[in-house]
């Protein structure tokens, strides 16, 4: 096991989170946008915009100017807690206030303080879907829906692309996954429930130090139809357990998908992971810079039907501050892989959907050359 070495980065320093702030600022001026909303949310796929310019992974409100310090609207309970100089020294550079308009307040105190600025340009948002109608109908009373835009893209486009430290904390968060699947080898076993998988999973990944996380499950014989908690089923041998074993050490996802065999696969599923297998293993040697991600994904898609298998959905996805980190890896998607991408990629070869599958993936940096997978393991059961 990896156990945790000492002096080892935990969270971005905050004089990264200050020059992250500089670059949203150069991209403001340059389309006239004189104040940012920043909205998140204390799930999977709204937390990182937020915890991107403050380490702070609770979700709330900021309001980003051109200068300045910027404004963080939290819960009255945690804005004078201490916990709020636990990921560094933010107060230096954001102002922690509470909001004062009830438990799903916002729209007196961020629309109110950019009415107080009295701001001439445009005025952006990011992250609408965290945003809520209440507050985006104040947005547009307060300046004008002409002069409303959304700048989310400015906040994806610079997340796109990992520094070292972004790096090296989704490196422990693999090491974490990897160690928790380990675990898991010696778990499963026929008639073992999926809470006490479940249960086991979640004390793994709180001990090693990842705040929150993500595993999706399914416990049900050979099938696929996970949700993200468990539901009482208990393994049979010859199924499967999939999930998606989800750390997020300093607050940035890896993922590492499995399905793992309870006892031996059965005939039918073996042939399910050899779709995959092929799938796969076509698509993960297309992963280098220039690569268009349709052309992975229908590649994958296509080697899989090959072997008389179906995959309906989305191969992977882009993965970091969230688990859905702003894009995945499908058939539409004519965005071209960069070094410094990070993404999770994970076929899955179907009968037909609720029918018996078969997935597992890894989590991959793409470097200048080609992709990195992070993960020590590499699956393989007899194909």
């Amino acid at each position: 096991m990896n156990d945790q070495p000492q002096g080892q980065l935990r969270e971005i320093p905050t004089s990264e989170l200050k020059q992250r702030i500089e670059r949203i600022r150069e991209q403001m001026r340059a389309r006239d946008i004189d104040v940012l909303l920043v909205a998140g949310l204390q799930d999977i796929f709204n937390r990182g915009h937020i915890r991107y310019i403050s380490n702070m992974g609770g979700g709330g409100m900021i309001v980003l100017p051109l200068e300045g310090n910027l404004t963080h609207f939290i819960h009255p309970v945690l804005a004078d807690s201490p916990k709020i100089d636990k990921p560094g020294d933010i107060r230096e550079f954001i102002d922690i206030r509470p909001f004062g308009d009830g438990a799903y307040g916002f729209k007196n105190d961020s629309v109110g303080l950019i009415q107080q600025m009295n701001v001439k340009g445009k005025v952006g948002y990011v992250g609408g879907q965290a945003i809520g109608v209440g507050v985006y109908k104040a947005l547009v009373d307060a300046v004008g829906e002409d002069r409303l835009v959304d700048a989310s893209d400015i906040f994806y486009s610079l997340r796109a692309i990992k520094s070292e430290n972004e790096i090296a904390l989704m490196r422990r968060s693999a090491a974490i996954a990897d160690d928790c699947y380990d675990m898991l080898v010696d778990l499963v076993a026929p008639g073992v429930s999926d809470y006490t998988i479940y249960a086991e999973t979640k004390r793994f990944l709180f001990e090693r130090e990842s705040p929150y996380s993500l595993e999706v499950i399914d416990a049900d014989g050979p099938y696929l139809n996970f949700d993200r908690y468990p539901t009482g089923d208990h393994l049979s041998s010859g199924g499967t357990l999939f999930m998606e074993i989800t750390p997020a050490f300093g607050g940035y996802y890896a993922q590492l998908p499995v399905s793992m065999p309870v006892d031996e696969l059965s005939p039918q599923l073996m042939d399910l992971a050899r779709a995959w297998n092929e799938g796969f293993r076509l698509g993960e040697s297309m992963l280098r810079p220039g690569t268009k991600v349709s052309d992975v994904s229908k590649a994958m898609r296509d080697r899989i039907a090959e072997m008389g298998a179906t995959n309906p959905f989305s191969h992977g996805h882009a993965i970091g501050l969230d688990v859905a980190d702003g894009w995945v890896l499908g058939d539409q998607n004519e965005m071209e892989l960069q070094p410094g991408m990070t993404l999770a990629v994970h076929p899955a070869a179907l009968t037909e959907i609720a029918g018996p599958g078969f997935t597992a993936g890894y989590t991959y940096l793409i470097t200048e050359d080609g992709a990195e997978r992070l993960s020590r393991h590499d699956f393989y059961y007899g194909w």
